[in-house]
């Protein structure tokens, strides 16, 4: 698949400029398929202090190859999503997110590379098995207990690797082991599981505040709380397609969820005919699953459209704001819908490179860190 190729060869790229520039990192989740495959993203865990100038590292390789390159700040993590338009005309499209930890409440499930056990080389990439387990089944089981597990019985299976890795991974978070809720997970006794998750949220609890970085986890846990309830507005593209349900064309819909189901984009989400302008229909770029929940909101605070597009007797019209002058106006085609993306994207590349100070990093420099 030419766009897996394209994906996979601009991370590796990614890859080998972070190892050059003195980075510490790792990959938690993404490599499942590689070399064959690469995930939808990659989460990147990254040594303590070096987050920025590994986003500028991301910025700076992805930009000289033509992407362009939308990075967003979210509390205590980045995420960065990239775009380009292949010879066909068609849109690839990569997301990769960066942070120095994953959190629960207090608990850090992830702080740090490498913390629970050695790294594992594949190419370019380094993988961190100990962080890949914390934040698929840890990050769910502290979350939702077994109903994440009922859903996807797959979190619990584990390679024998992860077996090894899992009891380090639990003395880490919660300062002691437990043998039972290990047999829960090997014995997929979801009932026994909840029970034994019950008190290990309290031994996590306890041993967080315990930590020496308190200070740090409650300031995390702040920013956290302050993306997924009190500021909703992501700064990721939102294309809102406006009209009811029964005057906007199936077509329209069809054809958007045809050019972007193959980006970093999560579903479309139609609102009913409750206000004046009628039905909506979202898109927005994918993030973090705990801001996810912003998706189902019909006018989050804040939230402005990147593009518009109005129904119209005899069409659709697209709409693309663009500074200090209004916004610009294409007639609907599967051709314009493509250009009007990439002015979008360019939009929000730039007003978020502004608004994060950021600068593009030589990748090929090595840089003290």
């Amino acid at each position: 698949m030419p766009d897996e190729s394209t994906k996979i060869t601009a991370l590796e790229k990614v890859a080998k400029a972070w190892s050059d520039a003195g980075i510490v990192w790792a990959v938690a989740n993404g490599l499942e398929d590689y070399p064959d495959g690469i995930g939808r993203d990659l989460d990147i865990v990254v040594g303590r202090g070096s987050l920025r100038n590994a986003v500028e590292v991301v910025i700076a390789c992805l930009g000289e190859a033509g992407w362009v390159v939308v990075p967003n700040r979210q509390g205590w993590i980045w995420w960065v999503v990239a775009f380009r338009e292949n010879e066909d005309g068609s849109l690839a499209s990569l997301q990769v997110d960066l942070f120095e930890h994953l959190q629960w409440a207090f608990t850090w499930v992830v702080e740090g590379v490498g913390m629970d056990g050695r790294l594992i080389q594949r190419g370019p990439f380094f993988e961190d098995p100990g962080a890949g387990l914390a934040k698929r089944f840890l990050l769910h089981a502290l979350s939702s207990g077994s109903k994440a597990f009922r859903k996807k019985p797959a979190y619990l299976v584990m390679s024998e690797l992860e077996s090894v890795v899992l009891p380090v991974v639990l003395r880490r978070v919660s300062g002691c082991e437990w043998p039972e809720l290990m047999n829960a997970v090997k014995q997929f006794d979801l009932p026994i599981l909840d029970r034994q998750l019950e008190a290990f949220r309290k031994a996590c609890y306890r041993h967080a505040l315990r930590s020496h970085l308190w200070g740090r986890r409650f300031w995390s846990a702040f920013q956290k709380q302050w993306v997924v309830n009190l500021a909703p507005k992501q700064g990721a593209p939102v294309i809102e397609v406006r009209g009811s349900q029964k005057s906007i064309d199936g077509k329209v819909i069809e054809i958007l969820q045809s050019e972007l189901e193959s980006l970093v984009f999560q579903k479309v989400q139609l609102v009913d005919e409750s206000m004046d302008s009628g039905g909506w229909a979202l898109r927005r770029l994918s993030c973090l699953q705990v801001v996810l929940v912003f998706v189902g909101m019909r006018s989050p605070r804040g939230l402005t459209p990147d593009l518009l597009i109005s129904h119209r007797e005899n069409g659709c019209l697209i709409q693309v704001p663009v500074a200090d002058k209004g916004s610009e106006a294409y007639e609907f085609s599967l051709t314009n819908l493509r250009q009007s993306l990439m002015v979008v994207f360019k939009n929000n590349s730039q007003s978020l490179m502004q608004r994060h100070s950021l600068r593009s990093t030589n990748p090929n420099k090595s840089a003290n860190y």
